[in-house]
């Protein structure tokens, strides 16, 4: 199965906080998160988290891991031709989440 360490292992730390959004080009320095009163806030994580997953969603390298991890799962689903049907599927649904912001995104799942 594709993990996060997996995802991150061949990466420095900066490219890391790149790829999360918490660093600027030139100095690693968190930028747009904010302590705030909504800490604990239901919606407000969602909301976070989703924009994260949907930044994620844009590279490269990590869609070339969640099909790697398709095929492992293809391997123990009894579905046939299980790699086209969940690549179909998937593609579909990467499609579907570029155009969505975060809190949208979290309305639709019941999270705001």
């Amino acid at each position: 199965m594709v993990t996060i360490e997996k995802l991150i292992s061949g990466m420095d730390g900066k490219t890391v906080c790149g790829y999360a959004g918490l660093c600027s080009s030139n100095q690693e320095t968190v930028s747009s998160y904010e302590v705030s009163s909504s800490v604990g806030d239901t919606c407000s994580e969602c909301t976070m988290i989703a924009g994260e997953l949907i930044t994620l969603l844009e590279n490269q390298q990590v869609d070339a891991l969640l099909k790697e991890a398709i095929s492992e799962i293809c391997t123990v689903l009894p579905i046939s031709d299980c790699e086209t049907t969940l690549d179909g599927y998937f593609d579909e649904l990467v499609a579907l989440l570029k155009n969505l912001d975060g809190k949208t995104l979290c309305s639709l799942i019941g999270l705001c």
